[in-house]
């Protein structure tokens, strides 16, 4: 049920803020138009802007963090390149632990842009459930909606327009919106989709469906089959069937958008004017792309750069591709926001890259510098034993973990056994031979894992630490 909103542990509470800001924008909205008639297209384009407002001190924080990291890898190269080329565990655990010594006296990080990115994943997800379903957040479209179904519900239908949807006199209501919805002319995959949670829901309950399933399908008609459905049904009262009319002549303006546009309905693969929608969107998601590497390190001297360079240019292609996939078979409304949020965060991104640009880059790495150290002496002070998580993945491996740090006890019995003495049955090519390790392991056990990491370890030793 689209229009239930949502009440998930996360994303519940996400979805109800947006909900209410939205609402506020609506009535902001109604309050500046003479009649009264708000349009939605607006009220997504103030909308999307409050919302990147919010989230622009973490873009922030993340672009300076890339920033320092450009600026920073010199250094990291220089303190690793003894290690390049060498691909057992150990030499890769000490580069790893030195890069992270650096990081970690200048405050970045290489993970710094994934926290950012997780926290948009409900941003996203509670946009487009607010987005995607307007009248589950807005009171006063759902009120309109309501004296649409409550009419429906005591209303008459046409004999000879029934037959044209191979219906016959004994169909209800829901049957006669299933069928308008689910029609070839002038449906929509989200109008089908509704369409068939509510018949099934149907099924399911013995014909009974909550009038705010057939909101849903109803938010979701194209105007043609608003037109279609008008013509099949012979409401109760004259008061009734005006007060209907205007209501849908109230939607089909609130849907309005340029040349015509209407943000209820999806785009489909078909050459109308709303293709421009998925087409816009994806062009302006490649340019945010490509903008966005102007302000990545592009040195391929360091493996770990390159292969995130490389990842870089796949999701140039890939994330517009997959835009253009999403916003044809969504409502407009949804392309429409991620057309406003590309050029937002591409505006976003050129007055960033300015701004560092100007930027005396020492000065602000020394920055960092010093507040890093700030910090470290506070959790220092605090937990004055406290390793890293490299520091005690090289003690572990050196058997150097001890009892009183509270470590597993899985943890200790892989210390005690060495991993550099450890006898692998599988370096002994197959043969039986008793002074062979035959111990099997629990799978997914650390013991496990360790074994797999010796393997490793001893296939690269015998290939003098290189592939």
């Amino acid at each position: 049920m689209f229009l239930t909103v949502e009440d998930g542990l996360i994303l519940g509470p996400v979805c109800w803020l947006f909900g209410h800001i939205f609402e506020l924008i609506y009535k902001f909205v109604g309050l500046l138009t003479p009649s009264g008639v708000v349009n939605l297209s607006i009220c997504v384009i103030l909308f999307t802007f409050i919302i990147r407002g919010f989230l622009f001190p973490i873009n922030f924080k993340q672009q300076k963090s890339t920033k320092v990291m450009n600026f920073i890898q010199p250094e990291i190269n220089k303190a690793t390149k003894k290690y390049n080329g060498k691909t057992d565990q150990e030499s890769m655990m000490k580069k790893n632990e030195e890069t992270q010594k650096i990081q970690k006296k200048y405050g970045v990080s290489m993970t710094a842009g994934c926290l950012p990115a997780l926290l948009q994943l409900p941003v996203f997800y509670g946009l487009y459930r607010v987005i995607q379903n307007i009248p589950a957040y807005v009171s006063d479209m759902k009120d309109k909606y309501q004296v649409i179904v409550d009419g429906l519900k005591t209303a008459s239908f046409n004999s000879e327009g029934l037959k044209a949807f191979n219906l016959d006199n004994s169909a209800s209501y829901i049957d006669v919106i299933n069928a308008v919805a689910t029609d070839a002319d002038g449906s929509v995959s989200t109008a089908v989709a509704a369409a068939k949670i509510m018949m099934n829901n149907s099924s399911a309950s013995g014909g009974k469906v909550t009038d705010n399933i057939v909101i849903d399908v109803l938010d979701k008609m194209s105007a043609t089959d608003w037109n279609q459905l008008l013509d099949v049904v012979k409401f109760k009262t004259t008061d009734i069937a005006n007060t209907v009319a205007e209501y849908v002549d109230n939607f089909q303006h609130m849907n309005s958008f340029l040349f015509g546009i209407n943000i209820s309905e999806a785009p489909g693969m078909k050459l109308t004017i709303a293709i421009i929608v998925p087409l816009l969107s994806a062009f302006f998601q490649f340019l945010q792309s490509k903008i966005s590497q102007l302000s990545s390190n592009t040195n391929t001297s360091d493996p770990a750069q390159a292969q995130a360079n490389r990842m870089m240019k796949f999701m140039t292609i890939g994330f517009p591709i997959m835009s253009f996939f999403i916003c044809v078979n969504l409502p407009v409304a949804i392309g429409l926001y991620w057309i406003v949020g590309a050029i937002i965060a591409i505006i976003t991104q050129l007055i960033i890259n300015a701004y560092y640009n100007r930027c005396d880059m020492e000065q602000v790495v020394e920055k960092c510098k010093e507040k890093a150290a700030k910090k470290q002496a506070k959790q220092q002070a605090k937990h004055p034993n406290k390793k890293s998580f490299y520091e005690r993945m090289m003690d572990a491996q050196n058997g150097n973990v001890s009892t009183d740090e509270r470590q597993s006890e899985n943890i200790n019995k892989m210390a005690a056994s060495r991993l550099k003495t450890y006898n692998n049955p599988a370096t002994d090519n197959g043969k039986n031979d008793s002074s062979v390790n035959t111990t099997h392991y629990k799978e997914g056990s650390i013991a496990s894992k360790a074994n797999i990491m010796l393997q490793y370890q001893n296939k690269g030793n015998e290939k003098g630490g290189k592939k």
